[in-house]
């Protein structure tokens, strides 16, 4: 596949000198349509104010629910603020729109949606594209293939494991996919017939979809597993996502940093997902590095 013809491909997606990636509606904005106007900031701003703002918890926890079930497609939002709900029309649109992409690359409608459904149903697991070739893809280069669509047409986001002693990503251990949306998971899940992922897992695919917009996003899966790692700089941090009671862990390698994001408990490197998510200034729109 010749990546950057595949990207120009699709109308709309290029702009003028650069090339604006639009992207759903972070929490942090979508909170604000509800009324909440709370300050933004990075991440070492979300983690020293989340006390300050211990306050809004609750009111943050039921629009988080409220994300995860609509997600930041602008269509679902109207959707849901003019009928309480996404419209199957809004999901039709978009899988529409999907399927004429994928016709243009002469590709076959459905192994994308097998492609899909084996994403969809081992969300937060690491695997390998032979998995997905399991899955009645075929052959391993046609599971790259058709996860590469879905990386271009920016749906999907693929996180390599980190050798923690090291600081380099592992690209021929298991892999970690994404999908940046809970629309997406709810669209994709009913088109394809797939398991919906349960809670836990969507909220971390929206902690990893929020953070790779501004960060490199890695994993590690050795002596214990950090569900995200971020590289600021020189330096490393470690995220655990438990929407449950958070379990502490010390330091793995370079890792020097680890925070538990849990749903309500907070506490030293203990953070509300709803507070953290919503005092983090995550951009809609990304530059995207040429491709070649």
């Amino acid at each position: 596949m010749k990546a950057k013809r595949e990207v120009e491909s699709f109308p709309g997606r290029r702009g003028r000198g650069k090339t604006l990636i639009m992207y759903p509606l972070p929490f942090s904005k979508f909170v604000e349509l509800f009324g909440m106007k709370i300050p933004k900031g990075d991440v070492d701003y979300a983690m020293s104010k989340a006390l300050d703002y211990i306050q809004y918890r609750q009111k943050l926890t039921e629009l988080l629910d409220v994300y995860l079930l609509i997600g930041g497609f602008p269509n679902a939002i109207r959707d849901y603020f003019t009928t309480g709900k996404v419209n199957k029309s809004t999901i039709s649109d978009f899988i529409s729109s999907l399927i004429l992409d994928v016709n243009k690359l002469k590709r076959s409608e459905s192994l994308f949606k097998l492609t899909i459904k084996a994403i969809i149903e081992r969300t937060t697991s690491e695997f390998s594209y032979h998995t997905i070739a399991k899955q009645g893809i075929g052959s391993v280069k046609s599971a790259i293939s058709y996860v590469s669509i879905l990386e271009k047409l920016f749906l999907l986001k693929t996180i390599l494991a980190i050798d923690p002693n090291t600081g380099s990503p592992i690209p021929r251990k298991e892999k970690k996919f994404y999908f940046v949306d809970p629309f997406i998971y709810r669209a994709f899940a009913e088109w394809a017939f797939a398991n919906l992922p349960n809670e836990n897992e969507l909220i971390e695919a929206v902690v990893v979809s929020h953070l790779s917009r501004i960060f490199p996003l890695f994993y590690l899966k050795r002596n214990g597993e950090v569900d995200i790692v971020i590289r600021q700089g020189e330096k490393f941090r470690g995220f655990e996502v438990k929407y449950g009671k958070a379990v502490r862990r010390k330091y793995i390698g370079k890792i020097k940093n680890i925070t538990f994001l849990s749903k309500e408990e907070i506490g030293e490197n203990v953070i509300p997902i709803p507070l953290f998510l919503a005092l983090l200034d995550i951009p809609q729109s990304v530059e995207m590095m040429e491709i070649v």
